[in-house]
């Protein structure tokens, strides 16, 4: 008697304990998917021979591989099990390999206050990752270089580049924890560290200027932004414009179903000396969801998503320079590449994915411009728009980032 009671006593206290240990830790597998943006990107899963990308791979499990070859790229978008909740992302540049070593959010989110979490190695390579913002429960990504560590746990965009000889982490919007050698130093938004092989991390330090305020738009459009418009028919659709959220990213969506030419834009002034700056680049994500209009037209004029940098040289006269974007392309190839009637320097249009994230990168724009022959003394504005009859685009993080 004296046995089965103490048993008893054990059950009573240990089934409960354990029900609550189990409640309070299990996790469940996130949603993960790899998209192939451009370029050859490969995909290794566990007991499975290599598998080429050729347009998306869903349901990613742990100790998945993904490499890229030189000049491709491809995203990881991680979501939450049922599917409703885009956690972040991570887009793969060339010559890049991600291997996926933990994806787990909490299966019972009532009682179990862990975050969702992400751990993944990147032994070599550049990868831009985005943690998704307004979702509920905290989110940690941890990326494994060699022997440094980097954890990010706010919403923001980080990005990652690993050689053989160092790993540099810069913090666009957010924050991060570095670690390397047993040490480790804190970087906010605007910051950056490089570590080196079994030593400690390099001091933070000021990172790439962004010259544009709320690029990433997390404030309503009116506070830097001018929204314009233009229509060839008054009586045609003028379009909207608005900010609004998708895949956890602030975005400006630009939306038209019209039947005669229109154009929907956002400008920022920037007025800005660039004279003392070695470097210039231009980032931003864009998704066109849809366009009517073969390739950008017949002058290369109405791309379902454009940008247009406005500067001045020194001798002060003004120049521009336009990048457009696209899916639909004209089979017939009588349509050019580039916009020959913008009074702009262009540089031929890039064809995207329809309804993908595409993440560009500017050349050095300094040097770009230089090669067209105008020296650039000032940037004085930046325009995002689309043009065409019926179109859907978006558009986010928009940074032009400035190096000393």
């Amino acid at each position: 008697m004296t046995i089965a009671f103490i048993a008893f006593c054990v059950l009573v206290v240990a089934v409960p304990l354990g029900t609550w240990q189990f409640i309070s830790t299990s996790s469940v597998t996130q949603e993960v998917a790899v998209t192939l943006i451009s370029g050859t990107v490969f995909v290794t899963r566990p007991g499975l021979p290599l598998q080429g990308v050729a347009d998306a791979i869903n349901d990613v499990e742990e100790s998945t591989r993904v490499d890229s070859d030189a000049n491709s790229q491809a995203s990881i978008t991680f979501s939450s099990s049922d599917k409703k909740t885009t956690l972040g992302s991570i887009q793969v540049y060339g010559s890049t390999r991600v291997k996926l070593i933990e994806m787990r959010s909490p299966q019972f989110e009532l009682w179990n206050p862990s975050p969702h979490r992400m751990i993944v190695d990147v032994p070599r390579g550049r990868a831009r990752i985005n943690l998704a913002g307004g979702v509920t429960r905290s989110i940690t990504l941890i990326v494994r270089a060699g022997n440094s560590t980097i954890q990010m746990d706010r919403p923001g965009s980080y990005s990652i580049e690993v050689t053989d000889q160092s790993v540099d982490v810069a913090v666009r919007d957010g924050s991060a924890l570095a670690t390397s050698g047993g040490y480790s130093v804190s970087l906010g938004s605007g910051q950056r560290t490089v570590m080196r092989a079994g030593t400690p991390p390099q001091n933070a330090a000021s990172g790439e200027r962004n010259l544009l305020i709320n690029g990433d738009f997390p404030a309503p459009l009116s506070t830097d932004w001018t929204i314009y418009k233009d229509r060839f028919d008054p009586n045609d659709s003028d379009g909207k414009i608005e900010r609004t959220t998708k895949d956890g990213r602030n975005v400006v969506s630009f939306y038209r179903a019209g039947f005669n030419w229109g154009r929907l834009g956002v400008q920022q002034k920037v007025n800005r000396d660039v004279r003392d700056y070695r470097a210039l680049r231009l980032h931003f994500a864009l998704r066109v969801v849809k366009q009517n209009v073969l390739s950008c037209g017949q002058y290369g004029s109405e791309c379902p998503m454009m940008a247009k940098i406005e500067y001045t040289d020194p001798a002060g006269n003004r120049r521009e320079w336009v990048q457009g974007f696209f899916y639909l392309p004209d089979t017939s190839n009588t349509y050019p590449m580039r916009c020959v009637t913008c009074v702009s320097s262009a540089t031929s249009h890039i064809r995207v994915q329809q309804d993908v994230w595409y993440f560009y990168d500017s050349p050095d724009l300094i040097t770009l411009f230089k090669g067209m022959g105008f020296t650039p003394a000032a940037i004085n504005t930046i325009s995002i728009y689309a043009e065409g009859h019926s179109f859907e685009s978006l558009i986010s993080e928009v940074e032009l980032l400035a190096g000393d």
